[in-house]
């Protein structure tokens, strides 16, 4: 009687431990505390099966409690829509079945190309939209801590925002900063905004009025003019390109990440970085990630990279490739830091992004996410792939989401957003694309 009464509670938790786990599994915004609850249910019904039945039998009992608790979910919960294929894709990442989503365009938006559907392509149920479109290709963007988006635009020399509740404004942006050189990286700050242009870097007031001198005369005499920005509880992090495909350098500012501290002061972080396109930081790990574009020549070039970057670190370029080895004859690279993975060659990474803000299920967001934005002539079609980061390593990239031709769109710089969406740029139609975890399918 007692070993009956016993088996019974077991299965009991073992069911609700399920259910729980599935429930919290299809509701991304609870905290991820909430999941020591059905972990330990699980498991204290486990180690109470173990002691009246085998190990197989007790296999037998998850597997069937685990249909129970489905069963269970979507009777009570229909919308959780809950399947084996569902959780495939919520505990590991991958769903088998490619899913085709057309971009929602608002009617003020529908100019060409988005005069006609726009179809990309995701193993992950994704809820996409054009959030908003600007005059010409954005290369960063960046949000503000009252949700507004600032968004640089290098071909207007210009820098637009966009606040969602602007309706009585012609397509909700305005322009906020003009005349500059080559606005690219930017960074949002609680009352400024810090703006990267050739040769230097400014913090604009939100209200209006002259920016402030924070980094001056950078080089710019050619080669790479883009600059990324990151901040860190050091002060802030930036990039210069390279000046060449390979070369020795003369400015020892070239290729190069540098930090300007919160004494104003200047200092080299890390080197040997031929053009980092995008910059993000991990607070969870303390980590410093930079996806970079390694040379070009002789074709079809080095592979590309993702580097973890480190204080006073040195990642080869030009002498030594992504792998730690020599990139020309007799170059010492035993002191150079290897990419953390290694990207094919013309695959172009540009914006990257930590996804623990997000508001998706728990397995994303521990992850990156990376624009690659691919090589027309190569036929490497633009992408964006995730790459899982569990006890300090990083995945290989698997995809995410998929689908621009490359030639009349194609991603740029990746964000979360204020409300833990995906922000996606396009850097030939100024188009801001939302990506928002699709809740029942």
């Amino acid at each position: 009687m007692k070993k009956s009464v016993s088996l019974f509670v077991a299965l009991f938790l073992m069911s609700a431990g399920w259910a729980g786990a599935f429930l919290l599994a299809h509701n991304p915004s609870v905290s991820q505390s909430y999941w020591l609850i059905p972990a330990l249910t699980i498991g204290m019904s486990i180690g109470l099966c173990l002691r009246f039945i085998n190990g197989k039998k007790t296999a037998l009992a998850l597997t069937l409690t685990a249909a129970i608790g489905m069963a269970t979910v979507n009777h009570f919960f229909p919308d959780s829509r809950v399947s084996v294929e569902s959780v495939r894709s919520l505990f590991t990442g991958v769903n088998t079945q490619g899913i085709l989503r057309q971009v929602k365009v608002d009617n003020r938006y529908q100019t060409a190309p988005f005069d006609k559907p726009l179809i990309l392509k995701s193993p992950v149920s994704l809820d996409l939209s054009l959030f908003t479109r600007f005059p010409a290709g954005v290369d960063d963007f960046c949000f503000s801590d009252d949700k507004t988006l600032y968004a640089s635009l290098p071909g207007l020399g210009a820098v637009y925002r966009f606040k969602k509740s602007a309706l009585d404004v012609p397509g909700g942006f305005e322009l906020f900063l003009h005349s500059l050189d080559n606005p690219t990286g930017l960074a949002c700050e609680t009352d400024q905004l810090l703006v990267s242009e050739s040769s230097q870097i400014k913090a604009y007031p939100y209200v209006g009025g002259a920016g402030d001198l924070l980094v001056g005369q950078l080089p710019d005499d050619g080669g790479e003019r883009g600059h990324r920005l990151q901040q860190v509880s050091d002060g802030l992090l930036f990039s210069i390109g390279s000046r060449c495909d390979a070369c020795t350098e003369e400015d020892p500012l070239r290729a190069t990440l540098q930090l300007l501290n919160s004494n104003g002061q200047l200092q080299a972080y890390s080197r040997g970085l031929r053009n980092v396109g995008g910059l993000a930081y991990n607070e969870t790990e303390d980590s410093l990630w930079a996806s970079e574009r390694s040379r070009l020549y002789p074709e079809p070039g080095a592979a590309d990279e993702l580097n973890r970057l480190q204080l006073e670190g040195d990642y080869g370029w030009s002498l030594c490739d992504g792998s730690g080895t020599a990139d020309a004859p007799g170059s010492p690279c035993k002191d150079t830091t290897a990419a953390e993975v290694l990207l094919q060659s013309r695959s172009n990474p540009a914006g990257v992004m930590v996804t623990s803000r997000l508001d998706y299920p728990m397995v994303y967001r521990n992850s990156l996410l990376m624009v690659l934005q691919g090589d027309s002539k190569y036929n490497i079609v633009p992408a964006v792939v995730r790459l899982q980061l569990s006890a300090g390593k990083v995945g290989v990239p698997v995809a995410f989401l998929g689908g621009w031709d490359g030639k009349t769109t194609r991603p740029s710089a990746i964000h979360p957003g204020p409300d833990g969406a995906v922000y996606i740029s396009d850097e030939i139609n100024g188009a801001i694309y939302r990506a928002a975890w699709l809740r029942a399918d």
